[in-house]
C-alpha cells in the first residue's frame, strides 16, 4: 500500500513505469499494463495514466497516442496473457471515465488506431 501511494505521488515514476512497455519480454508488458490499469482506477490515477502516455508519445516519437501499445498488441497476438491485460487496460482506461463526451473521444483513439478492425477481422489494419 505504501509503495503504491509513493508510485502515485510520483508522476515521473509513472511515466518511467510506461515506458517499460518498450521490453521485448510480453510477460514485462503485461505486467506493466496490470500495474498501469491499477493506477488508472484510483482517484486521479486517470489523469496520471493518460499524462504517461503522453510523455510514452512524446519519448517514443509517436503520431499518436497509444500508437505503440495497437502496434504491441497486434504483433503480441501470440501471448494470450499480454493480449488479456491489454485489452483489460484498454477497457479500463476508456470505461473508467464519466464524461461520455471524454469517454467517446478515449474510444475514437483506439478505434483510430484500429483496434475495432484488428478485433473483428484478426489482421493489423490497413496502413
Amino acid at each position: 500500500k505504501s509503495g503504491f501511494s509513493l508510485v502515485m505521488n510520483h508522476p515521473a515514476c509513472v511515466n518511467e513505469i510506461t515506458l517499460s512497455l518498450n521490453n521485448k519480454n510480453a510477460r514485462t508488458k503485461a505486467l506493466v499494463l496490470e500495474l498501469l490499469a491499477a493506477v488508472c482506477l484510483v482517484r486521479g490515477g486517470h489523469d496520471i495514466i493518460l499524462a504517461a502516455f503522453d510523455n510514452f508519445k512524446e519519448v517514443c516519437g509517436e503520431k499518436n497516442r497509444f500508437e505503440k501499445l495497437m502496434e504491441y498488441f497486434r504483433n503480441e497476438d501470440t501471448n494470450i496473457d499480454f493480449m488479456v491485460a491489454c485489452m483489460q487496460f484498454i477497457n479500463i482506461v476508456v470505461h473508467s471515465v464519466e464524461n461520455m463526451n471524454f469517454r467517446v473521444f478515449l474510444q475514437y483513439e483506439f478505434t483510430h488506431l484500429g483496434l475495432d478492425h484488428y478485433l473483428e477481422v484478426g489482421d493489423p489494419a490497413p496502413s
